[in-house]
């Protein structure tokens, strides 16, 4: 059995789905199921581990659903006129 990807392997794995997939968000748990290689075996804490580093970088953002299921989604890019200032 593979051990467990390292969290940068996890970064880049959710960073090429993101490119793939620019409007997808999901719940942890949907991000180890969906997003991650199918014959990885990675526990919820790795990828919560990475993201944690990407809303760090501003690569992606947590949200709340009504419901109160956090999902997590691409980051939003800042607008011309913001990068601008």
């Amino acid at each position: 059995m593979r051990p467990q990807p390292r969290t940068s392997e996890v970064v880049d794995a959710i960073l090429r789905y993101l490119h793939s997939h620019p409007d997808a968000a999901d719940t942890v748990d949907g991000i180890c199921e969906w997003w991650l290689p199918r014959h990885w075996r990675v526990d919820a804490q790795c990828v919560e581990a990475a993201l944690l580093r990407m809303q760090a970088q501003g690569l992606v953002r947590r949200h709340e659903n009504a419901d109160h299921h956090v999902v997590y989604l691409r980051a939003k890019k800042p607008s011309a006129s913001v990068q601008g200032k």
